[in-house]
């Protein structure tokens, strides 16, 4: 009787978690905004308003080059972050806007290998979904 309890008790726990993250969906007739951290409103991140549908929130990129440099602005003389090797994979905001400067297009992305947020010249990214 008592594992009967506690898998209820499981169960019925588990589907009152809000889920955040990745994706965000609501009914039509409720409508949630996430609350972000100071770093992800640093990051340029926006809170998500969702309207029924599964909504996703980043796009994952893949790193087409060795010692691509994660840098902490968007620019040749930015400060590296760390070194991205060929296949490492990124994230990025869908929808988050380009910078052009120094002759490169950058995208603002996450890197998880070094658990910052930097900015990568898009010719060494590839969009894997």
């Amino acid at each position: 009787m008592f594992k009967k309890i506690v898998a209820v008790s499981f169960v019925a726990a588990t589907l009152m978690i809000p889920s955040y993250g990745v994706f965000a969906a609501d009914s039509s007739s409720y409508v949630s905004t996430t609350t972000l951290s100071s770093q992800e409103v640093l990051a340029g991140l926006t809170p998500v308003k969702s309207s029924g549908k599964i909504t996703t929130m980043s796009a994952t990129y893949k790193i087409t080059g060795d010692g691509v440099r994660l840098r902490k602005t968007p620019s040749t003389s930015g400060t590296v972050l760390g070194l991205l090797n060929k296949g490492d994979m990124v994230n990025a905001q869908h929808g988050g806007t380009d910078v052009v400067a120094d002759g490169y297009v950058w995208k603002q992305v996450y890197s998880y290998s070094h658990e910052a947020w930097g900015w990568v010249a898009v010719n060494y990214l590839e969009e894997i979904g």
